[in-house]
Order: C-alpha cells, then sequence, then structure tokens
C-alpha cells in the first residue's frame, strides 16, 4: 500500500479523503458529501516519437450510493521535497518546459450513475517538434452532485493519473548518487555506529538529465573478511526521479534481509544504482563503512566482570585472613 501512495496524487478540498485499494487503483471519497471516484492506473507511462499519436486509456468509476457529475483538467505538476510526492499546479500560473497539458485531449463532462464504470479513452498528440526527453502532468478528475444550484457549498472529490512520456532520441541521461548513509530508523541522521539492528540505508539521488529516471539500486555489505553478509534492494517499485530533482529512498536492513545472521563489528555498504533504458544502462555507486557494536551491553558485561573481581578479591582476602588466623591459633 505504501508503494502506492507515491505514484497517486490526490487535490483534497475541505474534508475530502484519499483511500488506496489493492490491483493499482485508487478512490477519493468526500465524507461530507457522499462522494466517491475510484480510477485505475494510477500512473500511466509511454514512449513515443515525435510527431505521435498515443491512444490508452484511463478507467474511472463512481463507488458511492448517488451519481455524481465528473469534470476535469490536465495540470503541470513537479516534485515536492525529496520525498517525491507530486505537487500539482493547481492555478495553471506558469507552463513546465516538461508539460504535456496541451498535448492530451480533453475529456467531456461525465453524468455517472452510481457503480458505473467509465472507460475513457486518453489521446495524446506529441508535437512533431517535441525534443528528446521526459515529458509529464496529471489528467484530474473532480466529482460533485448533480443539482447545485450555486446557493450551496458542495465538497467535490479529486484525483487523477499521472501521466509520463519519454520521447525517443538523444536524451540526456545523467545521475549522480548526492548523499548515502546508514541512520537509526526513523531518525533519518546520518550514523556509522549501532548497538544492534534494524537500521536504515538512505539514498540521496540527483537527476541532472533531461528524462525522468526509475533508478534500482542494491546495496551489498560485506563483513571485515570480505564476506557478504546481506544485500538490501531500493526502489524495484520504480518511482520516478524527475529532472532536476533530488529523492530521498530508504531501505532497513532487518531481519528480511539478514536470516539469523547476527552483525558484530565493521562492515562495509557498497551501493550500484542502475539507470537509462535499453543498451543505454549507467551506473552510479557509492560506498561507506559502518559498525555494529552493542557496546551498552560490553560496558555492563565489563563492569559486571570488574565488580566480580573485587568481590572475588575480597572473598579471597577474608579467606586468607581466616586462614591464618586459625593457623596462629593452632601455634599457641
Amino acid at each position: 500500500m505504501k508503494k502506492q501512495l507515491s505514484t497517486i496524487l490526490t487535490i483534497t478540498v475541505a474534508l475530502t479523503a484519499l483511500v488506496l485499494i489493492p490491483g493499482g487503483k485508487a478512490y477519493a471519497v468526500n465524507e461530507g458529501a457522499g462522494q466517491a471516484l475510484e480510477i485505475a492506473p494510477p500512473v500511466l507511462t509511454l514512449t513515443a516519437n515525435p510527431g505521435d499519436t498515443l491512444s490508452t486509456q484511463i478507467n474511472l468509476r463512481d463507488i458511492s450510493a448517488s451519481p455524481l457529475i465528473v469534470t476535469s483538467t490536465i495540470n503541470d505538476f513537479s516534485a515536492q521535497g525529496e520525498s517525491g510526492d507530486p505537487k500539482i499546479d493547481v492555478a495553471q500560473t506558469e507552463s513546465s518546459p516538461y508539460s504535456i497539458r496541451a498535448w492530451v485531449q480533453a475529456f467531456p463532462q461525465l453524468n455517472m450513475k452510481s457503480q458505473e464504470l467509465q472507460k475513457l479513452p486518453v489521446i495524446i498528440k506529441v508535437p512533431k517538434n517535441a525534443a528528446p526527453g521526459g515529458y509529464w502532468g496529471v489528467v484530474r478528475f473532480t466529482a460533485t452532485p448533480p443539482g447545485i444550484d450555486g446557493q450551496g457549498v458542495s465538497l467535490a472529490a479529486s484525483l487523477g493519473s499521472l501521466v509520463f512520456v519519454r520521447i525517443n532520441g538523444d536524451a540526456k541521461e545523467s545521475m549522480s548518487i548526492e548523499q548515502f548513509y546508514t541512520s537509526e530508523p526513523a531518525k533519518d541522521t546520518p550514523a556509522t555506529l549501532f548497538e544492534s539492528t534494524p537500521l536504515d540505508f538512505v539514498l540521496r539521488i540527483k537527476n541532472s538529465g533531461t528524462v525522468h529516471e526509475q533508478p534500482v539500486s542494491q546495496v551489498h555489505i560485506k563483513d571485515i573478511f570480505g564476506k557478504e553478509v546481506a544485500a538490501v534492494n531500493i526502489n524495484l517499485e520504480g518511482k520516478n526521479v524527475l529532472p532536476g530533482s533530488i529523492r530521498k529512498f530508504t531501505a532497513p536492513l532487518d531481519k528480511g534481509s539478514l536470516g539469523t545472521t547476527m552483525l558484530f563489528g565493521k562492515y562495509t555498504a557498497e551501493i550500484t544504482s542502475t539507470f537509462g533504458s535499453g543498451t543505454s544502462k549507467q551506473t552510479v555507486t557509492s560506498k561507506i563503512d559502518f559498525w555494529v557494536i552493542p557496546y551498552r551491553l560490553i560496558i555492563l558485561i565489563i563492569a559486571g566482570l570488574v565488580l566480580l573481581f573485587f568481590i572475588l578479591r575480597a572473598v579471597i582476602r577474608n579467606y586468607n585472613r581466616r586462614i591464618t588466623r586459625r593457623a596462629r591459633t593452632s601455634r599457641r
């Protein structure tokens, strides 16, 4: 479920809530007015040549108990921070150089009955002069109940499908690892000394090219003797990193990757991130060291041993004193 959250864009008005369901679908629910829509797929990834006309489909369903009037909008979006969550440009203030807003054919207004499914054709006309690289946008649908006369207030539920289009050609593909580190779970602070697992691997990767990339990474963990003890995968689900942005990925080193292996001592983690398409696959790498030492437990053990030493020494001294006293008494 969490893997799908970053690929679904929802614009919420008032008390609208977004809910995910299995099978690559999403639906938006307006709790106040009983409105609900379901959409599939939440993400469309397409490839084209300049001048092509692409044809695909979005399935939209009214899953509420009442009819809905559904309107649509094509919006631009950008990456919001390093989480990669889409930030929609609702106001359409300025056109992005990666926009497909003018490429997508408009959708008619829909009058949907309860539980009705609409299979909507998505027509994308790529300009003949489109430069090679990545382009994107969001097809957004808003649902309102019929019969609104302008004197009342309606809470409108809205959701959409993200659309990514790659134009074939000699596009610039360039990624770099900005930062790779280990941290305590949920702390997101670089650290190199841990008492035990689990711990997190954090990757910050930058896209300096002109194409949205889906870097897939693998971390190989080796002990001080060079023996591999575990491997951790990052972004197997293929989340996008937009051009000009940095995206952060986090993956745990836990029982799922270690099994019954217990870590103790110094370890080296080397990450290899692969990106690009077809024969243009590229890789970037980085390497870090970290330690797993249960130092608090070791301190307690040492303290216990020191305490035991003094106790035993005191016991032995007392014993020797008693033996000496008995010997002196027997001589008398």
